[in-house]
């Protein structure tokens, strides 16, 4: 089920997060800027498609996803005056299509990835712009299966 504040699809596992009257989990993005972009970002980033077992069909939608996801960062940039961003949105952009949709093996993985990363550092732009903290996905893993993510030991 989708969240309706964020659009995202996450659960709390047993015992985490806070829950609102009626008992269902609250929104773990309700309240902090960029709901959707950040929401966006981290379910890319806890997605199937980054897993061991994903398949053709976890790119595909992992592709479409991320589309989305760097169309709306767009959007958020148009009022912006952040050259960097913009740079590397258009970098972003360059991996997704490099990529393609429908393509498969480890070189699409790794174009998904970078474009995943750039997106981050876009988000994070604009969060600094703001005079906040930059996103990071770890402070949300609890509302994903996160225990395949690529990198996690790093956090």
């Amino acid at each position: 089920m989708n969240c309706s504040i964020c659009g995202a699809e996450h659960v709390s596992s047993p015992g985490r997060g806070k829950a609102t009257p009626s008992g269902g989990p609250l929104c773990p993005y309700q309240g902090v800027p960029y709901t959707g972009l950040r929401a966006g970002h981290d379910q890319l980033y806890f997605g199937r498609w980054r897993r061991m077992d994903a398949t053709s069909i976890d790119l595909r939608r992992a592709y479409h996803q991320l589309e989305r996801l760097l169309d709306k960062i767009a959007v958020a940039l148009e009022t912006e005056d952040l050259p960097a961003a913009r740079l590397d949105l258009g970098k972003a952009f360059e991996a997704l299509h490099t990529a393609g949709p429908g393509e498969e093996g480890p070189e699409v993985l790794r174009y998904l990835d970078h474009a995943l990363s750039y997106a981050h550092r876009v988000i994070g732009d604009l969060l600094h712009e703001k005079g906040l903290p930059p996103h990071s996905p770890a402070d949300f893993a609890e509302w994903y299966d996160a225990g395949e993510v690529p990198f996690r030991e790093d956090w």
